[in-house]
């Protein structure tokens, strides 16, 4: 009688359990780069909704010669509301677009955070009339003052 002797195949546990260690580490690493992927996105996104409602007012102006309303009276954050509903346009909002001080000849233009990006550390970007950027409640033990974080996020 002859006996044959098989091999044995497959991994051992020690062997799946450094796979999944590696596994571990890579996640750990990646996870938060793409979710800060995510975050930058979201915020170019915002900007790029508050640079095309500023040059929407502009054509407001040359059109109503004022920001607040136009020649029949309506005002303009209702027409506004109508063409810039949020970012993103359709889906989950990450940012509500909306004024601030607006009047005849002002108005302050103002993306504010929500949803996914509530507590977002670039904070609410604005532009005015005059096509000054800026951004308001900013994550201050991240950066120094407003000029930083303008620097920084916008």
């Amino acid at each position: 009688m002859t006996q044959t002797r098989r091999l044995a195949t497959g991994f051992t546990l020690i062997e799946l359990m450094i796979t999944v260690a590696i596994i571990a580490i890579i996640a750990a690493v990646a996870y938060p780069a793409y979710t800060d992927q995510l975050a930058k996105g979201r915020r170019a996104e915002a900007r790029t909704a508050l640079l095309d409602g500023a040059q929407w007012m502009e054509r407001f102006y040359s059109e109503n010669f004022r920001y607040n309303q136009n020649t029949a009276g309506v005002a303009v954050g209702t027409l506004f509301a109508a063409q810039y509903p949020g970012v993103p346009a359709s889906g989950g909002r990450t940012y509500n677009l909306g004024f601030e001080n607006l009047a005849a000849g002002t108005y302050r233009l103002v993306a504010t955070r929500t949803g996914t990006m509530a507590s977002d550390r670039c904070g609410d970007f604005v532009i005015t009339h005059t096509g000054a950027k800026g951004v308001k409640n900013f994550d201050s033990s991240r950066f120094a003052n407003e000029a930083a974080a303008v620097q920084a996020c916008w």
